[in-house]
């Protein structure tokens, strides 16, 4: 009988094995993209450092087809990377259900291109920031720094990263289970915090030196509230699902072209609006449902099938 039990068993596991051959290429091709991106955003960090060291100027980093006026020097280099690697992010999920083609490999691997990519570059641009900055005050982030906001910095860096870690991992066991809500999120999505960090790295160039050295001493801050934001249990809206699609107020899509337009006069200022706001809407909302909820709540006497239907569709 043993004989016999062991036979399933290993059949069942050459049909696995098979699986494992065949994999969507397209968007496993665009997960790997994202990978990739992050990698190369830690590369330009670390070079920014790297020739800061050395004594070389890190302006003026690419040259002609005005390229040096959108990513002038190392570091906003490595954010625009970032913020690449959450457009391959994002499409590698609609490609996926658009042909089909959603397997748990893909979804394995979608979280580690984003613990790297959403993670660990987002970090290391920081820690890169703040070293170029303020290293003139003697602040060099490090676990081993003299100076304490070295070490906060560095203590910062190093909880964003595992935090992330947290988030992803947190989101895949969330959405394993029958209960899932694909509409919302618990806590602030690993993109979400990358591109507020990433996002005050990038308007950096829109200030003087005062102004640098202001955002490099509140960066650390700032990375560390996202950090605490992703790992909360606060309740955050799917942007493309909330505004984006279905039906919507006519005046909403006249804001939205209205910010298209602000956002092409003033790129880093709007995003640096854009991507706070997404942060801070998650506990404005909670604490909004939290205090007000049980006054503005109506009774529904409509059909359960009915009710459920429209909040689906909000």
């Amino acid at each position: 009988m043993a004989v016999v039990g062991k036979v399933p068993s290993t059949s069942h596991g050459r049909r696995k094995r098979r699986r494992l051959r065949s994999l969507p290429i397209a968007p496993t091709l665009l997960t790997l993209g994202n990978l990739l991106c992050g990698f190369a955003a830690i590369h330009f960090a670390l070079r920014a450092m790297y020739d800061f060291g050395a004594g070389v100027d890190t302006t003026q980093v690419l040259t002609g087809a005005g390229w040096e006026r959108v990513l002038p020097s190392f570091l906003s280099v490595g954010a625009g990377l970032v913020l690449l690697g959450m457009v391959f992010d994002g499409l590698d999920g609609l490609v996926a259900r658009a042909t089909r083609s959603t397997t748990n490999f893909g979804g394995q691997l979608d979280s580690l291109s984003d613990v790297v990519t959403c993670g660990v570059a987002p970090a290391t641009l920081m820690v890169a920031f703040v070293t170029t900055e303020l290293a003139g005050d003697s602040i060099v982030p490090s676990p081993l720094s003299e100076h304490a906001l070295g070490r906060f910095t560095w203590i910062a860096a190093a909880i964003y990263v595992a935090f992330t870690a947290i988030r992803l991992a947190r989101f895949n066991v969330e959405h394993a289970k029958a209960d899932y809500d694909p509409r919302m999120f618990r806590g602030l999505p690993s993109p979400g915090a990358a591109a507020i960090v990433v996002a005050f790295v990038i308007v950096r160039e829109q200030f003087g030196d005062a102004g640098r050295q202001m955002i490099a001493y509140a960066i650390p801050i700032v990375a560390l509230i996202a950090a605490f934001l992703m790992v909360s249990g606060i309740p955050y809206r799917r942007f493309y699902r909330a505004y984006l699609i279905g039906r919507r107020p006519f005046g909403q899509l006249v804001g939205i072209l209205l910010l298209f337009v602000i956002f092409w006069s003033y790129k880093a200022p709007t995003l640096v609006v854009l991507v706070v706001w997404y942060g801070l809407s998650g506990p404005i909302e909670d604490l909004y449902r939290r205090c007000f909820g049980h006054r503005t709540k109506k009774p529904d006497n409509r059909p359960a099938k009915d009710a459920d239907g429209e909040r689906q569709s909000a």
